[in-house]
């Protein structure tokens, strides 16, 4: 070992830093930037000063300094990560892809598609619902170009409601496992519907609340539970409740706490904005994208089984209830379950003005983070044991236990997973446009 930079007779640290990072005590440098090398995530550190030079195109000096300085910008004890600098280092498997993408076109019955989901078939058929600008519920043979009205939607426009972060009210569809019932929800509003399809009625109204709703998707999923499925739906900002989509039957009856700010929070009293929820394939997970004051994403899990079974209370204080990290004005995000124990969150970093794209890979029984690695961006899909990315330029494929990219569909920018017909799917141009998911060539 050697007198590094800091003065520190050690190990240096993974990362080099400008001269005025060398003292992390004293360098009272306020925002950084990582400059990544290429290497997958390794970066090397600089101030914002010496940033400014370096887009100016002067050399800045990188020193080495010892592991324990290192450590301190990486723990945010000095200074804050304020962005992301060059591109990280991507790592290739290549495996064979069959990128051929079956384009069918939409029929004349159906209007102006607001959304597609999939309809569960027993003999794996594309068979899709389709929510038009008219508010019909369609079912679409992608197979024959067979379509039937099934329903049709009443719930209110929302059109006063002001855009928050860019997020007008829009409709959301939903198709339970089974392919029974359906919701149509307005995310960033507060209503919503849920529909027996085999009787083409409404089951239950949906109300969030009018507290904060344009700040997230309206709170909704399916969930298979003890042989059927249940509908889990936000009634308040703080407070989601589950009910029988057949009947409309409320299954966690509990009273919600309140109180006044400035008075002890009484027991079982949750200060969490319910966001999106994403249900486990086996449903005995769910994974909630919604955030505190002052904001902050706090993507959360925990099990709908106990929730149902053992703990009415378990969604806001329950013991499998677990933070699994915490991102400054960050969420509404892309995540996606990896079977039914693992959880895939989009974006790396602690803050929206240093958001890396990439995932987060969580074991949800523990909350352990397993690992991350840069690259996948857009909409997430798990199948099997790949992970697949609907970005910009087209669908990646990614190994998420590795982190290697392993195949790509160029142009292809699927929006919809159909789990039984094994497609993943976008509309475009009123043509529904599918690609039939492969077995990888290696595990």
């Amino acid at each position: 070992m050697e007198t590094l930079a800091c003065g520190h007779v050690a190990y240096a640290g993974e990362s080099r830093v400008c001269a005025h990072m060398v003292n992390p005590a004293g360098s009272g440098i306020g925002g950084y930037v990582r400059l990544l090398t290429g290497r997958g995530l390794d970066a090397d550190l600089c101030c914002g000063v010496c940033d400014e030079r370096r887009q100016d195109g002067v050399a800045v000096a990188l020193v080495e300094v010892c592991e324990g300085c290192v450590d301190k910008y990486a723990d945010d004890e000095y200074g804050y990560l304020a962005g992301w600098r060059g591109e990280p280092g991507i790592a290739e498997r290549p495996e064979d892809v069959d990128g051929t993408v079956t384009a069918t076109p939409l029929p004349d019955d159906v209007g102006v598609v607001v959304d597609i989901a999939a309809l569960a078939t027993a003999d794996g058929r594309s068979a899709w619902l389709v929510l038009d600008e008219g508010g019909h519920l369609v079912r679409f043979d992608a197979d024959t170009g067979a379509c039937e009205r099934l329903a049709a939607t009443s719930v209110p426009d929302e059109p006063d409601r002001e855009p928050w972060a860019g997020n007008a009210p829009r409709r959301r569809l939903l198709v339970a496992p089974g392919g029974r019932f359906a919701a149509v929800v307005t995310d960033f509003g507060r209503h919503g519907q849920v529909f027996d399809l085999d009787r083409g009625v409404a089951t239950l109204a949906l109300d969030g609340g009018d507290y904060r709703p344009e700040t997230v998707p309206l709170s909704f999923a399916f969930a298979r539970h003890g042989g059927g499925v249940v509908a889990v739906h936000r009634t308040a900002w703080n407070r989601l409740d589950v009910s029988d989509p057949a009947t409309g039957r409320p299954l966690t009856p509990r009273q919600s706490p309140s109180y006044e700010r400035g008075e002890a929070a009484p027991e079982h009293y949750l200060d969490y904005f319910h966001g999106a929820l994403h249900a486990s394939p086996s449903g005995r997970w769910l994974a909630d994208d919604g955030w505190v004051w002052a904001p902050v994403g706090i993507p959360t899990v925990w099990d709908l089984h106990r929730w149902l079974d053992t703990n009415p209370w378990e969604s806001e204080d329950g013991p499998t209830r677990r933070a699994l990290c915490h991102r400054d004005y960050h969420w509404n995000v892309p995540m996606c379950w990896i079977g039914d124990n693992l959880l895939a969150v989009s974006g790396i970093g602690q803050d929206d003005i240093a958001i890396l794209p990439g995932v987060r890979l969580f074991d949800v029984g523990s909350g352990v983070e397993l690992h991350h690695f840069a690259g996948p961006r857009g909409a997430l899909f798990g199948v099997g044991r790949r992970l697949y990315a609907a970005a910009p330029g087209g669908l990646e494929i990614w190994d998420p236990f590795t982190g290697e990219r392993t195949g790509r569909i160029p142009g292809f920018v699927p929006a919809h997973h159909h789990p039984t017909a094994g497609e993943l799917a976008q509309v475009e141009d009123r043509t529904l446009r599918r690609w039939r998911i492969g077995a990888p060539s290696a595990a």
